[in-house]
């Protein structure tokens, strides 16, 4: 079993963030359902890798230049995410992007609506793009506030390469500040705070309720400390990382293969697949999903 926590969704319109961006790159054919854009190639592609289950965080907020990079709006369907998820049950996660800059929706009336008529409790926000505050910012409170209240889960863009203006944007601190304001709320931080990859680690080792993704940056600086934490499974850790493949970004099936070759102890990767998944999203308390798990892999 396998729940990729970043495996977005190729099918439609709503891709065409990922498309436009792959096809610049030259590497559109890489992503056969991204190329196809149908909701069968997609279920097919991630299913040949073995992925069970995508979590498909697309976004949907104002775009921003940052640095070198001049990043696009992103504009995902929620309902169409919600429509995806109903459709199939126990193998697709809608994550409800929130545009917390309040520009393309409110982002308080938008998180109640997709709870209320879609049954999304899993919610993405990027607000170093939109409106360009750090996570801990005070004015992004009542949204922390809302999906504690609601127990949702947040996925934070935490990249210090494409999340803010200045790379202090991605330091964990903000992580934890938000943790000791909402200590109940589930935290997943996408990317992994890189680069600052040790303090990370040691913010999710002291404290309930953040789990890091770094997805790709898994290669980049701090490779070697990932997989030391994790085997040695310091204060705890092993229980705090979540699988991501930052899917189509990269071809789903040779991230899954790279992964599982990676040097892990023994008896790891139940727990980095699909069992801290599990709790961070919730997702054994969920009745949309719960009867759709083979218990024997819970063992």
């Amino acid at each position: 079993m396998i729940i990729d926590v970043r495996c977005r969704y190729t099918g439609g319109s709503s891709a065409d963030y990922y498309r436009v961006h792959l096809k610049k790159a030259g590497r559109l054919h890489l992503i056969e359902s991204l190329r196809v854009g149908t909701e069968k190639a997609f279920f097919k592609e991630i299913a040949a890798a073995g992925v069970t289950t995508a979590v498909s965080a697309s976004g949907f907020n104002p775009g921003a230049k940052l640095g070198r990079y001049d990043l696009p709006d992103r504009r995902t369907s929620n309902d169409e995410l919600a429509d995806i998820q109903m459709k199939n049950p126990g193998k697709f996660i809608a994550c409800g992007g929130i545009d917390v800059s309040n520009t393309f929706h409110n982002s308080i009336d938008e998180i109640k609506r997709c709870v209320q008529n879609s049954n999304i409790t899993v919610f993405g926000i990027e607000p170093g793009r939109a409106p360009g505050c750090f996570p801990s910012d005070k004015s992004l409170f009542p949204v922390y506030k809302l999906l504690e209240e609601l127990n949702c889960t947040v996925i934070i863009q935490t990249s210090g390469l494409k999340g803010g203006k200045y790379l202090s944007y991605a330091h964990p601190e903000h992580i934890e500040v938000i943790n000791e304001e909402f200590p109940d709320l589930r935290i997943i931080c996408a990317h992994g705070c890189y680069p600052f990859v040790r303090e990370a680690m040691t913010v999710a080792m002291r404290r309930d309720n953040i789990w890091l993704s770094p997805g790709g940056y898994l290669w980049h600086l701090g490779h070697e400390d990932w997989i030391r934490a994790i085997n040695k499974n310091f204060e705890g850790f092993r229980k705090k990382f979540l699988f991501g493949s930052a899917f189509p970004l990269t071809p789903v099936k040779f991230f899954v293969q790279n992964f599982l070759n990676l040097p892990w102890e023994k008896d790891v990767l139940p727990d980095l697949l699909y069992k801290n998944a599990l709790s961070a999203l919730n997702l054994n308390e969920n009745p949309n999903f719960e009867q759709y798990l083979d218990k024997s892999d819970l063992t």
